[in-house]
């Protein structure tokens, strides 16, 4: 795939992300859901922060600098070192797609010569910023499926 087929592939993703997730209700709190509801809210504040790490951290590292080190991501760690404990489902839900189109327009603006740049993976050693995006989208694949089934659930 090149650059342009990657954007469109997840302003796609993008869209159905926004359209699934727009059926969580930003009135009720987390212990206003059925049951069924922990998987949804552990799937999305999981998606989110995985998200935020893969974009604050390495793309936007790799984009910053030459050739950085990229550490291998924990995500069970992760939930651990973060102060959200008390973030209602809908406000994760609207930092994960505020995140993921801040991603969208940066790659829409983004040169050419910038989706070759790499960073060097912990395990991977050098991995190039168009590959962590192919990475990125292929995984989306999963977690939509993941998320439709969690909403339906839910109700």
């Amino acid at each position: 795939m090149d650059s342009k087929d990657l954007i469109q592939y997840l302003e796609g993703n993008f869209q159905e992300y926004h359209q699934l997730l727009a059926r969580v209700v930003p009135e009720k709190s987390d212990t206003d859901f059925k049951p069924g509801s922990r998987l949804l809210n552990d799937l999305v504040e999981r998606a989110a922060d995985i998200q935020d790490e893969v974009v604050d951290y390495r793309l936007k590292k790799i984009l910053r600098e030459e050739r950085p080190y990229i550490p291998k991501i924990f995500p069970d760690r992760m939930r651990f070192n973060k102060s959200r404990q008390n973030e209602t489902l809908a406000y994760t839900v609207s930092r994960f797609l505020a995140q993921r189109e801040e991603l969208v327009k940066l790659l829409r603006t983004l040169p050419n010569e910038y989706w070759e740049r790499t960073g060097v993976h912990e395990q991977e050693g050098h991995v190039s910023f168009k590959e962590f995006i192919r990475r990125m989208a292929e995984k989306d694949e999963t977690l939509l499926n993941k998320l439709r089934e969690a909403l339906g659930q839910v109700g």
